[in-house]
Order: C-alpha cells, then structure tokens, then sequence
C-alpha cells in the first residue's frame, strides 16, 4: 500500500512537473511573438517615417513654386472669376499638401526629441477665436455649423503659438472629417483652477471603443466606413498634437 501512495505522489509530482514546464515554454513562446511583434511594428513605423520625410523633402521645391505661380496668377489685373476661382484652389490645394509636408517633417523632429517650444503669454480665448474664425468659410462650403463657445472672457496662458495652430488645425481637421452635411462643431474654452481647457466636439460619426486607445498611435487611421474623406492624411496629425500638448 505505501508504494502504491509513494507511486501516486512520484506521478502526481512528474504531472505536475510537465505542466509547469509546458506552460513555460507555452508563456516564453508567446513573449518572443510578442516582442517580435513590438519589434516588426516599430521598425514598419521606422520604415513609413524615412520613407515620408524623404518624399517630404522632395516635394517641398516644386510645391513652394507652383504656390509662388499661382499668386503671380492671382494678382493678375482682369482675371475671369472662373479662372480666378480655380486658380485659387489650386493654391489653397497646394497650400494643404504644404502644411502636411511641415507637419510630417515636424513629427520626424519630434520622434527624434530634437522639437523645441518657443513660450509667450496669449489670451488662450482670443487665439481660439481667430483660428475658429479661419474654418468659417470651410464650414459654410461644406453647410456645417462651426460654434464656439467662451466659457470666460479671459484666459492668459503661455504656450507656443506656432505649434498651438498646428494642434488647433489637427482637431478642427479631424472634426470636419467626421462630420456630415447640417452636422456641428462646437469648439469650447474653458478653465479650471490649475488647467486651460479646449474641446471639440462634433456631431459626426464617432470613434469605437476598440479605437479610441490607438488614435493617439503613429500612422493609425480609423477604418470606420462612413467618416468623411475616408483614408485621406498621414496618420500622424494626433500623434503630433500629443506630443505638442505633452512639451508645454
């Protein structure tokens, strides 16, 4: 009888030895996937980014002189309006695919911890206000009701405008690019005792739950079907507005 016990505890113990040890090399294996995983999605990042900034640089000659054309055309005396007005969208064109040029130059800056901020003190309500003031024309073209709303009067912060504008245009951007016809966007300014706060809210399509945590990754783009403009971008504007935020 006691080698029957003593055989029971030897194979319970050996059982019990092969399964820690599978679930070992079961929890190892799947450590190494995930850490080659980790290591495939940053060295594709690595890879996009070189690959941007390299077309980046290539494109930013020829943009800055078929900008430098189109305002030669639209000073032109006697212009027809319809030449005029496709003129003018060239320019606007031009001028959009300039400001993706900077902001992807600007976030390979960023990711080399080389992009610095220049601080002043603002009327954070009046800065918001004028740059809402540049998006009317856009909202009215597209029939969406752009607002904005003051909390206070005043509020005096010191931030770097410059790089302020570029965050201020990513959000208003992704706004519009959510939003339908008739839809609304409503910028809010507000403050609390120790923070300034700035909202935009849209009454568009919305991001899911599952994407909400990856809208902040680089080059992550929702793949929500009915978003305006669907694929249009870097994938990099929140990612950057992230780390201007986080210098200041």
């Amino acid at each position: 009888m006691a080698y029957i016990i003593y055989a029971l505890i030897i194979l319970i113990s050996l059982f019990t030895i092969i399964r820690t040890y599978k679930e070992r090399i079961k929890l190892k294996t799947a450590l190494k996937y995930e850490q080659k995983h980790i290591r495939d999605v940053e060295e594709l990042n690595q890879t996009k980014l070189r690959f941007f900034t390299n077309i980046s640089h290539e494109f930013r000659t020829p943009i800055t002189l078929i900008m430098g054309q189109t305002e030669v055309l639209l000073q032109a005396p006697n212009i027809p309006p319809a030449i005029y007005n496709k003129v003018l969208q060239i320019y606007k064109s031009s001028n959009q695919l300039k400001d993706l040029i900077a902001e992807l130059l600007d976030f390979k800056k960023q990711e080399e911890g080389l992009m610095s901020i220049k601080v002043s003190k603002h009327d954070l309500v009046d800065f918001l206000h004028e740059n809402y003031s540049y998006f009317l024309e856009y909202a009215y073209l597209r029939q969406i009701n752009l607002n904005f709303v003051r909390e206070i009067s005043t509020i005096d912060v010191w931030f770097d405008s410059k790089q302020m504008q570029k965050v201020i245009n990513n959000l208003l951007s992704n706004a519009f690019k959510h939003t339908h016809e008739e839809g609304t966007i409503t910028i809010t300014v507000g403050k609390t005792d120790d923070y300034a706060i700035i909202e935009v809210k849209d009454s568009g399509t919305g991001i899911s739950n599952s994407e909400l945590s990856k809208i902040f990754d680089r080059f992550y783009q929702t793949n929500q079907l009915n978003s305006i403009n669907m694929g249009i971008g870097t994938g990099i504007g929140l990612a950057l507005t992230k780390g201007i935020i986080e210098l200041h």
